[in-house]
């Protein structure tokens, strides 16, 4: 029974790449990745992010200049098409990854019943 599971999940990780809403995630990506600024763009977002996570978990409070400067970037990463397409693309794909998730757990409930 195991063995057919993992089967199963293979098959559904399998039709899942198959979907329009993984095509455009994975080629935003890429996209993405080829557009210097863009990428640029979000590396320095999520590097800025990360060192205000760090202080937030240290229990250091962020300034209102390091708030201001995060919101500023942000604005600048949703102005960049390409960004802002890639940002779409992956939210629509991760919709997509929770409704699967919670169609399986429908699934288990049903059985627990």
């Amino acid at each position: 029974m195991d063995k057919d599971i993992m089967q199963k999940s293979i098959d559904l990780g399998k039709a899942i790449a198959q979907t329009d809403v993984y095509k455009e995630f994975k080629q935003a990506e890429y996209d993405l990745f080829k557009n210097v600024e863009a990428r640029k763009l979000v590396e320095d977002l999520q590097k800025l992010k990360q060192e205000h996570h760090g202080k937030i978990m240290a229990g250091i409070e962020l300034t209102k200049e390091e708030q201001e400067t995060l919101k500023e970037l942000e604005q600048t990463c949703i102005r960049n098409r390409q960004v802002l397409s890639s940002n779409n693309a992956n939210t629509r794909f991760q919709e997509f990854m929770e409704q699967i998730s919670g169609n399986i757990k429908t699934g288990i409930k049903s059985v627990d019943n």
